[in-house]
């Protein structure tokens, strides 16, 4: 019988925990253990709850104090304590889409109403890091279409007939190694005039820029020259009108991430996720538990309009024979073996 394991094979709960109280239960889950380590320490339950409600105290009067002091969660100093800076931008869009479902609404019927819209803000430097490995446009693509499967596994509906859109941008404040959620579109700046798109805002400033105008509405649109161009990602030749507000842009349409799987005996893994990882430890892609395979042997990223793999594990990996010393495109059919022995595991590829 055929397991799917994976990102698109893990098991799903119907309404997501809310992220508040998830903070709020991490909370009392510490401060029963602070109780429990007081009570070790002093041995008996009443000093540990007095100790404990004075500690209490003391963290609140700092917290005001701080705040008094102008020390917010943006302030440069929280910001660096709360900086994860062992996390490129790549890993920090993985956990961002594996909780999508934190923007779901439970409406007074028990209903779960996912928004149509949803921006992704990682940290400048992340969105570099990952723009410089992966082209913008194939990540809002992937990750719309990832935020599809999501709704879908919660049994959710959407608020709106609009299509379901994922935005990556860039959040001055967010830390490193971290993101914020946003139910809607990104609003542009008050003293920009560009379309609210990350791709646009935070484009390579020596790349072509004759993919997207801007036009003045009025009553003749060919009579008004052309205001600002900026560049796009990767594009297919058909191309439709998106309303942004006032202005009007056209903007030309990404190229859809076909499914990518593999298939190990009767294990079935698969994603459309660009930057998945495949192993025997806690990844994307799930291959069996063997001794060849590494806990993450494997990134699967799709670029130019083509899987590629690239190897991470110190067993090696061949595609069809050939050892993949480096990035090595995939078709369908192909074969990997998940290490150089020749009982190694092999995986057949499947795309589309």
């Amino acid at each position: 019988m055929t397991q799917d394991r994976g990102m698109d094979g893990r098991s799903a709960v119907r309404a997501p925990f809310p992220p508040r109280s998830r903070r709020r239960w991490a909370l009392a889950g510490g401060a029963v253990a602070a109780w429990l380590v007081l009570y070790l320490i002093v041995g008996s339950w009443f000093s540990a709850t007095l100790l404990l409600m004075a500690f209490a105290a003391a963290a609140a009067i700092a917290v005001v104090f701080l705040r008094s002091m102008g020390v917010t969660r943006d302030h440069p100093w929280i910001r660096q304590l709360a900086s994860r800076p062992w996390r490129d931008g790549q890993s920090v869009l993985r956990v961002a889409m594996n909780h999508l479902p934190d923007v779901f609404v439970v409406a007074p019927s028990g209903a779960l109403f996912a928004p149509n819209a949803v921006e992704i803000q990682l940290n400048p430097a992340d969105l570099a890091s990952l723009c410089d490995r992966i082209e913008l446009g194939v990540v809002t693509a992937s990750a719309s279409e990832f935020y599809e499967e999501l709704v879908i596994r919660h049994r959710a509906r959407f608020a709106t007939q609009e299509p379901a859109e994922v935005y990556v941008t860039a959040g001055e404040w967010v830390p490193r190694g971290s993101y914020r959620l946003r139910q809607g579109r990104p609003e542009p700046a008050p003293d920009e005039r560009e379309f609210a798109y990350a791709v646009p805002r935070y484009a390579d400033a020596d790349a072509d820029v004759d993919e997207w105008q801007w036009r003045e509405p009025g009553p003749d649109l060919t009579a008004v020259p052309d205001l600002t161009a900026v560049d796009a990602p990767a594009v297919v030749d058909a191309p439709a009108v998106v309303d942004a507000g006032t202005p009007t842009v056209m903007e030309k349409a990404v190229p859809r991430v076909p499914v990518l799987r593999l298939i190990t005996g009767d294990l079935v893994a698969q994603t459309r996720m660009t930057g998945a990882e495949a192993g025997r430890g806690p990844v994307d892609l799930v291959l069996p538990n063997v001794s060849t395979i590494s806990r993450k042997h494997a990134r699967f990223a799709f670029t130019d309009g083509q899987w590629r793999v690239t190897n991470l594990g110190m067993n090696g990996l061949t595609v069809n024979g050939t050892l993949a010393e480096t990035e090595q495109p995939l078709s369908d059919g192909d074969t990997i073996r998940w290490g150089s022995r020749p009982d190694a595991v092999v995986s057949r590829v499947e795309i589309g």
